[in-house]
């Protein structure tokens, strides 16, 4: 796909696949590409050309909210909980959203809240939860939709080292859990390193590297761009 603005160009070309049950990481120093990469994935950007595509199906001009119901969800770098509602109820809006039988929603919002570990705090106002807390309940709120796949946007922002090693596992148990692809946008590399058996670099709108993630974290021009040389 290629995304231009008015005469810049913040995607070029730029290819990536992404199977049901597979933990990609899409990477690259601020500026790269990767929200405008995520933003067309999810249809909140349309492409200046290219395509988005599920089992063969042309995506491009669906809506965000079609694109859900298709499978495809997001997160977003700020969670921006409904402050005043509780935790299970920030977690019910999509899934109703998106038409679901209220048992059919009750049940796949209470799997999420299980599955990511904040199932005790459900009835809490969402407004006096810690930071943590918050961005699980992000991910609950996608993972209630039961995706095909799922796009998270920097989940370990903002985390420190036990946190980050929490969320590893639970981004290693979602393929299984869910059968869903999972695309990991992170600046956090042990996180990276330790979940996504394939990265996908970005430099400047454009592909850098592909590979398995020893395979990249070894590319003398990732290392450059953006790892660091230790």
């Amino acid at each position: 796909m290629t995304v231009r603005y008015h005469g810049l160009t913040a995607l070029e070309d730029v290819s990536i696949s992404l199977a049901r049950g597979q933990v990609v990481g899409l990477l690259g120093p601020n500026g790269a590409g990767k929200t405008t990469m995520v933003n067309v994935l999810s249809g909140f950007t349309r492409p200046s050309s290219g395509t988005v595509e599920i089992d063969g199906k042309v995506l491009n001009r669906a809506r965000p909210d079609s694109l859900a119901r298709c499978g495809i969800v997001r997160t977003f770098q700020s969670v921006r909980l409904f402050q005043r509602m509780t935790v299970r109820e920030n977690v019910h809006v999509p899934v109703f959203a998106h038409s679901a039988g209220r048992a059919e929603g009750e049940q796949s919002a209470q799997r999420a809240l299980d599955f990511v570990g904040i199932a005790d705090a459900a009835d809490k106002i969402a407004g006096a939860l810690p930071y943590t807390q918050e961005r699980l309940v992000g991910i609950a709120r996608a993972l209630a939709l039961e995706p095909q796949f799922l796009l998270l946007d920097e989940p370990a922002a903002g985390m420190n080292d036990a946190e980050g090693a929490q969320l590893v596992d639970l981004i290693a148990r979602i393929p299984a859990e869910y059968g869903c692809g999972v695309l990991l946008i992170e600046h956090n590399m042990p996180v990276v390193m330790a979940v996504c058996e394939k990265l996908h670099v970005l430099r400047e709108g454009r592909t850098l590297a592909v590979g398995g993630r020893d395979e990249v974290r070894g590319d003398p021009a990732v290392i450059e761009a953006y790892l660091g040389s230790h």
